[in-house]
């Protein structure tokens, strides 16, 4: 007899910690967490505030305690790879030469991600993912 399926907040909460720990093993050499590529990703479109990069990064923030894209914000400044004026937020010469490199690690991990999915199933599931979300956002 086979294990009945596991149920979907199971399969979500799992995928999404393996993410996290992939995600920090791959920009490890990088010194990067996650938080810090999204937000280097959002800037690489253009310049943003601080609202901006909150807004953009909101899903991944834990907003309830009070998280921001500041405590993210404060190592990619001092780095070198983000810089600020008047409440703007911009990527330095040095930050697109980082992003650039380390988007080869993002992507070998996104290739083992999908490793073995059927053409159009990755996107199938996004699809479904979001109509799950829409079902329940209403």
């Amino acid at each position: 007899m086979t294990d009945p399926q596991k149920p979907l907040g199971y399969l979500l909460k799992t995928l999404d910690r393996l993410l996290e720990e992939r995600f920090e093993e791959a920009l490890e050499r990088h010194r990067l967490s996650r938080r810090q590529w999204q937000l280097l990703n959002v800037l690489a479109a253009g310049e943003e505030t601080l609202g901006q990069l909150d807004e953009a990064v909101a899903p991944f923030l834990n907003t309830a305690a009070g998280e921001t894209s500041e405590r993210y914000l404060e190592p990619l400044l001092s780095g070198g790879l983000v810089a600020e004026k008047a409440g703007v937020y911009r990527l330095t010469d040095a930050g697109r030469t980082e992003l650039r490199t380390a988007r080869e690690a993002v992507e070998g991990l996104r290739d083992a991600t999908v490793k073995g999915l059927d053409d159009g199933e990755y996107e199938r599931t996004l699809r479904a993912l979001e109509a799950m979300i829409d079902n329940l956002s209403a």
